[in-house]
């Protein structure tokens, strides 16, 4: 059994709800570090188990470590978006994200925004140009936020 978030009727405004959105933008920082260090963990974890596999295959099973490294971080922030509205980071924070009516992202919404997230994180210049849009628009989206029409929110209680 899965525990999915909370629908809500629609997604709230900033105007007329502010809770939502108060403090958002430093917590999903820090929501961010908190996932780097449990990817890294995870990545450790894939890392070992490409050595045996290298070992026992002499050197071939070498070949899908790296696209194991990929897919870990993808695998991670999908299936947790997708079945519980937010990262274990974000868990901890106490946000999650919402599709453009207030609902749970669908696994391919979820899937395609952690590929935005993806792909942001490895271009420095949209990194920080989707920081400072972020920083400048009142829902407080990124530019893969706006791109896929999510919003990261205050936890409903």
């Amino acid at each position: 059994m899965t525990a999915t978030a909370a629908p809500l009727d629609s997604l709230p405004t900033p105007d007329r709800e502010p809770q939502f959105y108060d403090g958002v933008r430093l917590r999903r920082l820090a929501a961010f570090g908190v996932d780097l260090i449990v990817i890294l963990i995870l990545l450790g974890g894939v890392a070992m188990i490409g050595v045996v596999v290298g070992l026992l295959t002499f050197g071939l099973g070498l070949a899908f470590v790296i696209p194991a490294f990929a897919l870990t971080g993808l695998a991670y922030r999908t299936t947790l978006i997708a079945e519980r509205s937010a990262t274990l980071g974000m868990m901890l924070m106490g946000i999650e994200l919402r599709d453009n009516m207030g609902r749970p992202l669908s696994l391919p919404l979820a899937f395609l925004h952690t590929c935005g997230f993806t792909a942001m994180t490895y271009l420095p210049p949209v990194l920080i140009a989707s920081l400072i849009y972020a920083g400048v628009n009142q829902y407080g989206r990124t530019l893969h936020d706006a791109l896929f029409q999510v919003t990261m929110i205050n936890r409903p209680a």
